[in-house]
């Protein structure tokens, strides 16, 4: 079932919300970039310590890698010692230990965290309280945030002060991501089909194919004005947003999981860029026939 979740936001008309999905993090693997991952970290982190930015990064699945589906079926049927099994399980909680040092500084900005297809589910007893939970349970436990599985919504309510009595929402659509679009032009549309089974969302979010996208679709609405009784034409902007990775795909000079090299390799899929992708989002500003400033709506500009 999808969990609809909701998170206060107070964001002066002079402030910008900077929404920063993270996902396919892939911490554990060879190929993890460590390097840029910190730096994104940090920078994130010095960024929400200004009084004019709020920063949100939810997390959105593929933290390690662990295994995939085809791989979990196959792990469940092989004979395993239950003393191997336990160790692939206690290494597994040291990588855990080790994510949950390295993100402390954004431990605040992090608002919920989804599953992805690379996950795992204890089983052995040694592993304690952590049995019959998923690794991405595991790491929204640590963190103390909800697990919304595969897919969620957030619905963000904003107000432009702490005393404010009205909000207004902005609905975000998450998805792990499905599906092998690896070019860019095939994964924008998969991220624009979203809207067609969620039409009311003003942000989608996707992860999975760590193909970097930042894009809005412009629309007109009609909506009532209140004080006038008479109906306007309004802006309608929809952003897409679909995380990157930070995992290298082709890597010189070493062999990456083992002598076939990745999976990007076996696929000779395309690059893809490694960081964050990133919407802002303002009030926007309008001047009323009285020449009173008014706050409605938001303006989103996407930065890949």
């Amino acid at each position: 079932r999808m969990i609809i979740m909701k998170t206060p936001i107070v964001l002066s008309p002079a402030a910008k919300l900077i929404i920063a999905p993270i996902g396919d993090i892939h911490f554990n693997a060879p190929g993890h970039d460590r390097e840029r991952f910190v730096d994104a970290i940090r920078w994130l982190a010095e960024t929400a310590k200004k009084p004019d930015r709020v920063v949100l990064v939810p997390l959105m699945g593929d933290e390690f890698e662990t295994m995939s589906g085809s791989e979990r079926s196959g792990y469940r049927s092989a004979k395993f010692h239950g003393s191997t099994r336990s160790w692939i399980e206690n290494q597994m909680i040291r990588d855990l230990d080790s994510f949950i040092e390295v993100t402390k500084p954004i431990h605040h900005l992090i608002p919920s965290v989804l599953s992805g297809n690379h996950n795992f589910t204890f089983q052995e007893s040694s592993s304690g309280t952590l049995v019959g939970k998923s690794l991405s349970r595991a790491i929204a436990e640590r963190l103390g945030k909800p697990a919304l599985g595969i897919c969620g919504v957030n619905v963000l309510e904003m107000r432009q002060s702490k005393n404010g009595t009205g909000t207004t929402p902005f609905k975000i659509f998450m998805h792990h991501g499905f599906g092998s679009a690896s070019t860019k032009a095939a994964s924008i549309r998969q991220m624009i089909g979203l809207k067609e089974k969620f039409p009311m969302c003003d942000m989608y979010i996707m992860g999975h194919n760590h193909v970097k996208i930042g894009t809005t679709t412009e629309g007109i609405d009609f909506r009532l004005n209140s004080k006038t009784g008479e109906w306007r034409m309004v802006e309608v902007v929809q952003a897409f947003v679909r995380s990157a990775s930070f995992l290298k795909g082709y890597v010189e000079g070493e062999y990456c999981d083992d002598d076939t090299g990745s999976y990007v390799e076996q696929k000779c899929l395309n690059p893809a860029g490694l960081g964050v992708v990133t919407a802002n989002v303002r009030w926007k500003e309008k001047v009323d026939d009285n020449g009173h400033k008014r706050y409605a709506g938001f303006k989103v500009h996407v930065q890949e």
